[in-house]
């Protein structure tokens, strides 16, 4: 590892930056896209017949207008809503719609499986056999909250990276995924010095801030998925051409505290 030359992988998270477009829609993706981040995260929901919407939240009222959620409605109903977000408007796409978009543009996606009680009991395995090969294919990775979603992943195939999300840092969790998406307030240096250890890789998310993607930067975190794309690229870059000396000591401070304890 070489400070500021090995730098971590780039995520839009929901596939904007700095609300260029609706959370999620194929506009944010075609526009995030040409900021070439590494992936763009986005989010998958099962639909009343079994088929895979991109959405977030469980609840569709605050995006769309409509009551309920996205298994109380069939893939057509739902790809004929209209997204609204800071005064912007965009359909709703399926997942269907979204990777092919994503694989016409050569942008590879890193593609939460969001769980609920009303998911059928083959939820990640339909999924799998549907798009599996092809995400492997392209490149792109899966995360997910639901630990057994990371197992089937990993028992379809290792070769489909996987990363499990930790709301917070506590116990340093023994799993079969390949890395952590953590919630960044609560990463620190001891969880990525056991993570390097173990060979796992560390994604931290969602620093908004230029203060908060410095402390991922200075951490080595592998990945930072943010909502602010350009300022985390132009950090990214001037961190690269201005080596300050206060962030080279704080690396070797951290260094000397690790060795210490």
């Amino acid at each position: 590892y070489y400070p500021f030359d090995t730098l971590p992988v780039t995520i839009s998270h929901r596939g904007v930056d700095n609300g260029n477009a609706v959370q999620h829609s194929i506009e944010a993706l075609e526009k995030t896209s040409q900021l070439k981040p590494d992936y763009i995260e986005m989010d998958v929901q099962e639909t009343k017949d079994g088929q895979f919407i991109v959405m977030h939240d469980t609840d569709l009222l605050a995006l769309t207008g409509n009551p309920g959620g996205t298994h109380d409605y069939t893939l057509a109903e739902l790809t004929g809503m209209t997204a609204s977000e800071n005064g912007m408007a965009a359909p709703v796409p399926s997942f269907d719609e979204y990777l092919e978009k994503a694989d016409e543009l050569g942008q590879k996606l890193l593609v939460e499986i969001k769980v609920t009680k009303a998911d059928s009991p083959k939820l990640t395995q339909n999924f799998l056999k549907k798009y599996g090969q092809r995400l492997i294919a392209k490149g792109h990775q899966m995360q997910s909250l639901d630990y057994r979603t990371i197992i089937e992943i990993k028992q379809y195939s290792e070769k489909l990276v996987s990363f499990f999300i930790l709301p917070f840092n506590s116990i340093y969790p023994t799993t079969v995924a390949d890395g952590y998406t953590m919630e960044y307030t609560s990463l620190d240096q001891n969880f990525m010095v056991k993570s390097w250890i173990r060979r796992k890789s560390v994604y931290a998310w969602t620093p908004n801030e230029e203060e908060s993607m410095t402390k991922m930067l200075l951490l080595q975190v592998d990945g930072i998925i943010t909502d602010n794309m350009t300022d985390l690229q132009s950090l990214m870059e001037e961190m690269k051409e201005n080596r300050r000396y206060p962030d080279l000591f704080f690396l070797q401070f951290q260094s000397l505290i690790y060795n210490f304890e």
